[in-house]
């Protein structure tokens, strides 16, 4: 994949799955928008330009909240007030359902890596 900025990877995917990877995060720790973002980058990935990284993590945010998968609750020690997202039991199952999808397509991806080395 293509390098942003020598550590973050551009991950040129759905929405579906800038909620999923998000789902995950707020699930290990509640957390705003920016931090959402910045954690993305920590993790290796990155929304290709043109949107705005940022942009698309607070709509994809919209969209979970209303879905009900994510809550929040107002930061009201920070300048100004923050919304910290949190997940909800409606967003743990559409964990569960992500993560058998994702196993499903890395056994599929092993197979295809198997084939690729025995005929390079």
């Amino acid at each position: 994949m293509d390098q942003v900025n020598n550590k973050c990877k551009v991950f040129n995917k759905s929405g579906k799955l800038i909620c999923d990877l998000l789902l995950i995060l707020i699930a290990e720790n509640p957390s705003y928008g920016y931090e959402l973002s910045n954690r993305l980058c920590e993790m290796g990935i990155t929304i290709p330009e043109g949107v705005g990284q940022k942009g698309r993590v607070y709509r994809a945010l919209s969209d979970l909240e209303k879905n009900n998968e994510i809550e929040f609750d107002w930061d009201m020690t920070s300048s100004p007030p923050r919304k910290i997202y949190k997940i909800t039991k409606k967003g743990k199952e559409r964990i569960k359902g992500f993560i058998i999808e994702m196993e499903e397509q890395i056994e599929v991806l092993k197979n295809f890596v198997k084939i690729a080395k025995e005929n390079i």
